[in-house]
């Protein structure tokens, strides 16, 4: 007979779980909670086999990034294969098109798409999509910075500071070439706040040019997507046709209130963005949980003030930043709970009373092409139509928003012994208003052709002409020629020479390239070499080349060169060696000439000397070793500037994984160093629905205004109505970085080969994680993990050591003793904070029987916490905590637990002291698919000192001076097999009233 799983799925695999569940009590509103991990694969029929995953998740998006709204995190992916031809997609898609030339894209959406084909011999594919797009796709491109391995912000594309980045979405390319992410690869993402940071195993120089596109997300209005194309093959001819429609609906809105006053300044802005500005401040009744303002009347014209005066009228507004003496407000500095702005004078701030207004965009691109099969060549054409309006509010510049562009092209082999020779021509135009939706070139296009951007909207022609020539495929040699035109603005010539020769035990690779740019402003000519040579041995090889660019940009009118002119000069000299697989050595040094403009000439700036060394000198069942350096010296011509800079750097790590004595004792250490910058963030609380928060705030000076310093994590769910949101205000700070983390596991009966059971009964382990941020000054590099000085801005070192004494049974004796170190220093709102804690627990135990034991526990614990501006948050505490427990088991199903508890917390820098007595007593019944836990506690707080402070709440973990109840009450009930009911009572008292707080959670797993 078939379980009730079984009936429920029929012949389908299942496996996650459903979550359904809400939170109710006197002190907080109700809350509704829910979640779903799930994935389906199987047949439904004969002919029909599905693949699904589903997860939905209401929680409050992560805290601690740019963000002041709750969302919802779900990813639905439905699909089913039929027949072996078609596919239908369902949910969260993820939609790119590489191969259409002028009309590549990639987008994320929430919809359908289905694929189809048939034909055999002459075959025709199919495939549309429709959904809702809940995203915008950017690309930014920028200069790396010296030794700077990070974070590098990404912004939205209308300037938006700070934004959420659709994980997953994002391509991260140096110097065209495609990086990939993870903490042993080439970067990490933090998708909540928008930063990329590079690991030390790839690092950035100023020479680096970064290409990042990504997906953000965008609420403003309600996006619709439709792709789709129809591609017919034959055997020597193949053509298609791919559309692609992107349109807002300006008549919804999302999480954006457009009055009618905006709408008619939209309408009348057209498709100019500096008109799409509107006045920010409305009325609003006073609110401790916002920043509010007066109005204040002046001759020279009205202006906001902050106030807190509930008797006046007061403003909620909205500030926008505009850059250095463009504004009329500036920032600040306060410890209110959100940012302030004060009123400066026309053009002496950074920012307006005003607010962006996002204008609702459609953007519509078809594509056709068609391609001729020669015998080994192709001709073959593509067409694409674009429409484009980034204001669909306003009917004005309606004839800025069409579009065209178009090519045609060919190659063709041709083969003589052993050369094979490919002549290619192609030729583009593109007109000035056409929407490129991703990109058409390569990413270092722009850079290539000294331009801004790949597309300057400006009516573009490009003929391309190459010749490849091959010898046995051993040796190449490869001609380009590209002339572009951008009417009436630029023309450039570009040559490339791309050779590789390679015989017996020589390989020769080199390239070189020369461009000449005539612009009506700026005259360019850019030229770039590179060559390699390379002998390889038995055991490895060695090389020697070289790299050089030179870029000159010399302005028409004046005659005067560009100071982001510059040239460059690298020879360096390479050895390899490889024995086998378990040693591994590169060594490269090189030394490079650096050249800038200074008094209207090309002038020598610095010699740079570097060092790479990168190896794997270890590599065994037994220990791996593996290190990485890259030391890069300065020497400037300009002994002032020397002064001034310090871009010496260090970047490098070791790791190293060591198991000895019959994996008795395992060791994994992993040390890195590097540089980058730190971001100085200000962050503040953001009141959200009851019991979905982590802090809470208490007005502990009475004056009714949220200060940074009175908020605190909750110790109740019904306290949690805060969360911690950076504000959009982040300054970055040069630095040098290290880290350390090791882990130690040691089993002595393993190491000493015994069978001792005393000695079996033994475990110790060791982690150390240690992380630090130094402000850079005139260091190159701060080796030691543990230093400590006022030049500090981050830390996070946390250390673990434990010893694991286990019973037997023929022993009951057990026990453990844990060492735990944590010292952590934050930099936030224009400060540090600094906290200490060293704590030390001691546990022993007892089994009288499998039904009866009795343990005691023991703790110390040592905490400091210090902050630059808080003085409230100043203090020293000493804790002791001993708590004997005993629990009996009187039948399979019943079991029962007392424990009493004597704590003591002093604070040795104020008059705060609490000695706590605690009893608890707990009941637990298990019977057949029925568990039932209730404890009650009673908690004699002794306190002396101010108990409504910082200290005093913590010191008193929420609970009040005197006399204190808590109790609970947990129910599971199994429904059924899969199916499973929860329910959860807390209540507390402490001498006022009585708070109680129920939940109940209905839990499906397969």
């Amino acid at each position: 007979m078939k379980n009730d799983r079984q009936r429920f799925l029929g012949d389908l695999n299942a496996k996650g779980s459903i979550i359904r569940g809400m939170t109710f009590g006197n002190n907080q509103g109700s809350s509704v909670q829910s979640s779903m991990d799930l994935q389906i694969s199987g047949k439904l029929s004969k002919d029909v086999s599905v693949l699904a995953s589903i997860s939905d998740h209401n929680l409050p998006i992560q805290a601690d990034g740019y963000t002041q709204t709750l969302e919802e995190f779900d990813r639905i992916y439905l699909q089913l294969n039929i027949k072996e031809k078609s596919i239908l997609r369902a949910g969260h898609l993820e939609l790119y098109d590489d191969k259409t030339y002028f009309g590549r894209y990639q987008r994320r959406s929430m919809g359908l798409e289905f694929q189809t084909h048939f034909g055999e011999k002459n075959k025709t594919s199919v495939e549309v999509s429709a959904g809702i797009a809940r995203s915008e796709f950017h690309r930014i491109r920028f200069q790396g910075m010296e030794g700077n391995q990070g974070p590098y912000r990404l912004t939205g594309k209308n300037g938006e500071l700070f934004i959420t980045v659709i994980s997953g979405s994002e391509q991260v390319f140096i110097d065209g070439i495609l990086m990939k992410r993870g903490e042993n690869l080439d970067y990490i993402i933090n998708y909540n706040t928008g930063e990329v940071t590079f690991t030390s195993f790839r690092p950035i120089l100023q020479q680096n040019f970064i290409t990042i596109s990504y997906n953000y997300t965008n609420r403003n209005f309600s996006r619709y997507l439709f792709t789709g194309g129809i591609q017919h093959e034959r055997e020597r001819f193949r053509t298609g046709l791919k559309w692609f429609v992107e349109q807002d609906n300006k008549n919804a809105p999302l999480a954006l209130n457009l009055s009618e006053a905006d709408q008619q300044i939209l309408a009348k802005a057209g498709n100019d963005p500096e008109l799409m500005y509107a006045p920010s401040g409305v009325v609003s009744e006073y609110d401790v949980n916002k920043i509010l303002y007066r109005l204040v009347d002046h001759p020279a014209g009205n202006y906001y003030e902050f106030s807190t005066d509930a008797s006046q009228t007061l403003y909620q507004v909205a500030f926008t930043y505009f850059g250095t003496s463009r504004g009329d407000y500036t920032l600040k500095q306060t410890t209110n709970n959100g940012r302030v702005f004060q009123y400066a004078g026309p053009n002496l701030g950074e920012y307006r009373a005003v607010r962006k207004l996002p204008s609702p965009q459609k953007s519509h691109v078809f594509s056709y092409n068609a391609e001729y099969l020669l015998k080994d060549g192709v001709l073959g054409t593509d067409f694409s139509f674009s429409n484009y309006d980034v204001n669909l509010f306003s009917s004005r510049d309606t004839h800025q928003n069409f579009g065209y562009a178009g090519r045609i092209f060919g190659h063709k082999t041709f083969t003589k012994n052993s050369w094979k020779g490919t002549p290619a021509f192609e030729y583009q135009h593109i007109s000035s208003q056409f929407h490129i939706l991703d990109r058409i070139n390569d990413v270092e296009f722009s850079r290539d052709f000294n331009l801004p951007n790949e597309f300057n909207h400006r009516t573009q022609n490009r003929i391309i002409f190459s010749f490849l020539n091959q010898w046995q495929n051993r040796s190449f040699l490869n001609y380009r020629l590209n002339y572009l035109d951008e009417r009436d603005a630029y023309k450039g010539i570009k040559n490339d020479l791309d050779f590789g020769w390679q015989k017996n035990k020589f390989n020769t690779q080199g390239k070189f390239s020369y461009l000449d740019t005539k612009a009506d402003f700026q005259n360019t000519q850019f030229v770039r070499a590179n060559l390699i040579s390379e002998y390889t041995g038995k055991k490895g090889s060695w090389a020697i080349g070289g790299s050089m660019e030179h870029n000159e940009k010399k302005f028409n009118e004046t005659q005067l060169f560009d100071t982001t002119s510059f040239s460059w000069k690298e020879l360096f000299v390479q050895k390899k060696i490889g024995d086998s697989a378990r040693t591994h050595l590169l060594t490269r040094v090189y030394f490079r000439d650096n050249d800038s403009i200074r008094n209207n000439r090309m002038e020598n700036m610095n010699h740079i000397l570097g060092i790479v060394a990168e190896s794997q000198l270890i590599k065994t069942e037994q220990t791996t070793l593996n290190a990485l350096i890259h030391y890069r010296k300065f020497y400037y011509q300009d002994d002032l500037l020397a002064s001034n800079l310090n871009n010496d750097f260090v970047v490098g790590n070791i790791l190293y994984n060591q198991q000895l004595f019959r994996n008795g004792m395992r060791l994994q250490a992993f040390y890195e160093l590097g540089n980058g910058q730190e971001a100085q963030r200000e962050f503040q609380y953001v009141k959200v629905a009851d019991g979905q928060g982590i802090y809470k705030w208490t007005d502990y000076n009475g004056d009714g205004i949220q200060q940074l310093d009175e908020f605190e994590i909750a110790e109740y769910a019904d306290l949690a109505q805060y969360i911690r949101v950076y504000t959009n205000s982040v300054r970055y700070i040069p630095s040098n970085k290290n880290k350390l983390q090791i882990a130690l596991f040691v089993n002595p009966s393993i190491i000493l080969n015994s069978e001792n059971s005393f000695l079996k009964r033994w475990n110790f382990n060791f982690s150390l994680n240690s992380q630090n941020s130094y402000f850079k000054e005139d260091k190159v590099v701060v080796w030691n993990p543990f230093e400590k000085n006022s030049n500090q801005i981050l830390k996070n070192q946390n250390l673990l050591a434990s010893a694991q004494f286990n019973p037997t049974e023929k022993s009951g004796w057990n026990g453990n003793y844990r060492f735990i170190a944590n010292n952590n220093i934050i930099n936030a709102n224009a400060s540090n904070e600094e906290r200490d804690q060293e704590s030390h627990f001691l546990n022993i135990g007892y089994w009288f029987n499998t039904d009866f034991r009795v343990d005691w526990e023991n703790s110390v614990h040592h905490i400091q916490n210090s902050s630059q501006i808080f003085k409230t948050r100043d203090f020293i505490l000493n804790n002791i905590e001993t708590k004997p427990k005993a629990t009996y088991k009187f039948s399979e199903t019943i079991q029962a637990e007392l424990s009493s508890a004597f704590r003591q917390k002093k604070r040795t820098d104020g008059e705060e002291m609490l000695k706590t007595f605690d009893i608890t007593g707990a009941l637990q019944w298990d019977y057949k698919k029925t568990s039932v836990r209730g404890n009650f506690s009673f908690i004699n707080n002794d306190f002396t000192g101010n108990n409504f402070s910082l200290v005093g709440n913590q010191m008193l973990d929420g609970l009040k001076p005197g006399k204190n109840q808590v109790w609970s009450l947990f129910i599971q009930q199994a429904l059924n097999s899969f199916i499973m009911l929860n329910v959860n009572y807390e209540g507390r008292n402490s001498g006022e009233r009585t708070i109680h707080i129920g939940s109940m959670q209905v839990k499906a797993s397969f």
